[in-house]
Parts: C-alpha cells; structure tokens; sequence
C-alpha cells in the first residue's frame, strides 16, 4: 500500500506540471471521446500530441421518488480528482485518481456497498437504511519507447478501496479492495498501430453485519428488519446467525487495439474479453459451518470510434459500442441456480464547427442507446425480460472571450420501454419479489423523458498560464407522475 501512494505520488506530480490549454480535452465531446480512449491501451496514449492535466471539486445532490427498489431516496457526493498525461523523456504516463466520499439515505433492499448490478448472493434487509462510504481510486499507465517510432511497452495499475457503514440495524461494516495489473505492447507501421494487452486483477471483500438491538434481529414484531440473503433473483434465505459474508475473486482480462492515423481521418478501435470468478462464503470463520456460493461472468467489449476533420474550423465523429455480459450462479449443491445475459449497444454521432459566428464554437450531436437484460432464477422460476432505448440530442457550445469562455450544455433525452416481461410463480412470492422484482417492473413499465445540461464559466488569468473553470449542471428525469433529479456544482483547475 505504502509503495503504491509513493507511485502515485511521483506520477501526479509530473503530470500535474503539464502546462497546456486543457480545458478543451474535457469540455469538448471529440476530444473527450479521443481522451477517453487513452487509459485503455498504451497504443492510444502513445497517439496525444497535447499534455493534458486536471484538478477537480465536486458536489453532487440527487433526490426524488422515480427511482429503482435498490436507489437512495436522496444523496450527497463531495468527490475531488486528479487527472492528466505527459512525456517524460522515452515515457509516456497517465493518471487518474479520486477521493469520494457518498451519504446515502433511505436506501432499503441492499446491504451492500459495490453494487455490480447483476450479482447475486448478498445481504439485504426490507427496512431502510442510512450508508457512509469512503472511496480511494487510482488508475496508471506508463509506456516506453523500446524502439523507437516502431515498437512500445506499457504497465500500469487500477486500485479501488471502498468503506461503507450503515446506522440502522442491521448495520453493514463493509471493506472492498480490488488492484488490477497491466501490461500493453504496442507496434506502429507508418500510419497504422497495433497492440495486445492482459491484466490481472482480484477483489476481496468483508461485510460484517451488526445489530444495537438484538431484538430487531428475530422478533416478528420487526420482519422488516430481518437480515435475509439473496440467492438469485427472488429466491431468498433468512440469515439472523450468519452476519459476515467473505468475498474473494479473480478477474483475467486481454485485449486487442487498433489505431489509424490520417490527414483527415483517425481511426480507434478496442475489443477486450474478460473473466470474473468469485466466491463467496458465509460465517468462514465459524467452525463446522460452511456455506459457499460460486459467481462467474464473462464480458466482452467492442468500440470504435471514427473522426473525420474536414476542415480546421469543422470536425465530425462516430462511434459505437457494444458491451455483452453473461453471468452464472452456482450453487454447491443446487448447481446452477441463477443466469443473467446483458447487452447494450451505443451510436453516437457529434458535429462540431469551429467559429462559427463572433468567436463561438457550437458541437450537436445524436447519441442512442440500446439496453437488454433477461434474468432467470431457477430455484423458484422467476424470469425477467427487459429492453429499453435511450434517445440524447446533445447540444454544446462554447463562447470564447480574450481571457475568458463560457460553455452551456443541453441534452434532452427520452426513454422507450421496449419489452417488459416479469413471471412469478403465484406459490413462489418472496419479500425479495415484492418489494424489489415488482417496484422495479414498475420502473421500467412506462417510458420516461428528461434533460440534462451545464452552464459554465472559465477564466484564463486568475492563475496565470492555467484556467479555471466554474460549473453547475442538473439531471431531471420523470416518468408519469414521478420524477428524479440531480445538481452538481464544480471547480476545475487546467492545466
């Protein structure tokens, strides 16, 4: 732990030092996308021509009743980052890092901290709860020149700790730590570029329940408070004895890069295949009691990302992206006892025109998404089928002064629900399929619109060569009679 905070440190004070016109990289959709690209193999951040560095305070607060059987009712998020890229002599290094700290209130149904969305085989109890979470995150990456102009070797590290409490019984006092290593080859010939890549990772985790008052923990006066397991997807089992749950998992991830570099047209490309194997175990330091849970998921990921600059002043973008996701539970005895298969698929097209009129630089887009999820819970013969597609208009401009710019942001959005199937055998009801299954059929059972946007001011001489950047953006979302929204208020530093 000592030697990574040293890494870390050594990395963010060179990258920090880059002096250059940042803003640009973050604000602006195409070189947002193109940075984007830059963490996930050396190939792409060997391609930045542009130092790029970043220091950011933000404040999130959310609220509302549209929201899942397993949301918040309101949230708070204070969050400061890092972020940025440079040379160093043959090297190249990025990095990335974030302290997070989240209060959540009202949250019922999950007692967990890291939810991954589709895994099975946690705690959870009906009656609201009130989280804490503690969040340290860093993502690295150092390339090398081997050869130069033609051949380069990269490494890096991804570090996630996360401590999360709770006030209310049944109290979760849980401890998440994953570290993933990497290593990227990459080979330029002339304007192409090629690269593999593999990375190892593990996850482990203890999530210690406790209860103030142990009457909470079997009265049926206070069923709600009932520490419960889910198994699945609506097949439960009541746990009052077993209060640690220990998670440990592997993940092997490998990828496959391309790039292509041309006068006008640039070219990325990334497909990577990865595997999560993750057990889990009740009471492990109990003797002669043993209960085990084994999870495993594959994922594959496809993207690519087409720019076209036609002109100095006009630039055009298109990507797309498609993610699968197939997990299967697996009980010691039962066998397989719970099958998740998701996929979403993503187009996204910008324009952007430079100076367009009196120093005013406009970007508009359209961005779609396509969402599907089936779940089976074998136990007890619960399926689920969903679909759903997200339309965006993206509308962005920037309005540029002697020592100063302006940039306001509007996304409007609209949600389809495209299929939205639930079966429930009428023996085989569980609290898990009342108040989680069902609300969240709910949820999904009508369509919805909203908007997002930012307005924002930056200034180029209050600190000398660097910028600052003032910002406050929303989300609102509704659907029927509900509704949900969001403010963020930030300060970004460029430099």
């Amino acid at each position: 732990m000592r030697k990574l905070s040293i890494f870390i440190s050594l990395l963010f004070s060179q990258i920090l030092s880059a002096q250059n016109h940042s803003e640009y990289l973050d604000l602006w959709y195409i070189q947002k996308n193109q940075r984007a690209y830059v963490p996930k193999h050396i190939l792409f951040l060997n391609d930045q021509t542009e130092e790029f560095g970043k220091l950011a305070l933000d404040y999130n607060k959310a609220k509302g009743d549209y929201r899942k059987s397993q949301e918040a009712e309101n949230s708070k998020d204070f969050k400061f980052s890092a972020e940025g890229f440079t040379d160093i002599h043959r090297f190249k290094v990025y990095g990335n890092f974030a302290y997070d700290k989240t209060f959540e209130n009202h949250l019922a149904n999950d007692l967990r901290r890291k939810k991954e969305g589709f895994n099975p085989f946690y705690f959870y109890a009906n009656h609201p709860n009130n989280f804490q979470n503690q969040q340290y995150l860093a993502n690295t990456m150092m390339s090398y020149e081997l050869v130069k102009q033609k051949l380069f070797i990269g490494f890096g590290l991804d570090f996630d700790y996360n401590w999360t409490t709770g006030n209310n019984d049944p109290r979760p006092d849980v401890v998440n730590y994953f570290i993933r290593y990497k290593a990227d080859v990459a080979w330029h010939i002339h304007k192409h570029a090629i690269g593999i890549g593999l990375s190892y990772g593990k996850m482990t985790e203890e999530n210690n329940i406790m209860y103030k008052n142990n009457e909470y923990k079997s009265s049926n006066k206070y069923k709600e408070r009932f520490l419960n397991i889910s198994l699945g997807y609506g097949d439960i089992v009541l746990s009052d004895q077993n209060l640690l749950l220990d998670r440990k998992a592997k993940e092997n991830a490998y990828k496959f890069a391309y790039q292509y570099s041309g006068e006008k047209i640039k070219i990325a490309a990334l497909a990577q295949k990865s595997y999560y194997d993750e057990n889990a175990e009740l009471n492990k330091y109990k003797q002669g009691f043993d209960i085990t849970n084994r999870f495993k998921q594959e994922q594959l990921l496809l993207q690519g990302m087409l720019t076209y600059t036609s002109s100095v002043q006009n630039q055009y973008q298109v990507n797309l992206k498609y993610s699968n996701y197939d997990g299967k539970n697996l009980r010691l005895i039962e066998g397989l006892n719970y099958k998740v298969d998701h996929y979403n698929i993503n187009a996204q097209f910008i324009g952007s025109f430079s100076n367009l009129w009196k120093d005013t630089d406009l970007q508009v887009g359209l961005d779609h998404t396509l969402y599907s999820t089936v779940r089976k819970d074998y136990a007890i013969g619960v399926y689920r089928d969903e679909k759903q597609l997200l339309n965006k208009v993206i509308l962005n401009t920037i309005f540029n002064q002697h020592k100063h710019f302006y940039q306001v942001n509007i996304t409007p959005l609209y949600r389809f629900k495209l299929t939205n199937d639930l079966t429930i055998p009428d023996t085989q009801h569980t609290n898990f399929t009342d108040q989680v299954i069902i609300p969240d059929y709910h949820y999904y059972n009508n369509n919805a619109w909203g908007v997002q946007g930012e307005l924002g001011y930056g200034n180029r001489t209050l600190l000398n060569q660097y910028s600052l950047y003032f910002a406050i953006s929303g989300h609102f979302l509704k659907s029927k009679d509900r509704d949900r929204n969001s403010i963020n208020l930030s300060l970004k530093l460029y430099l």
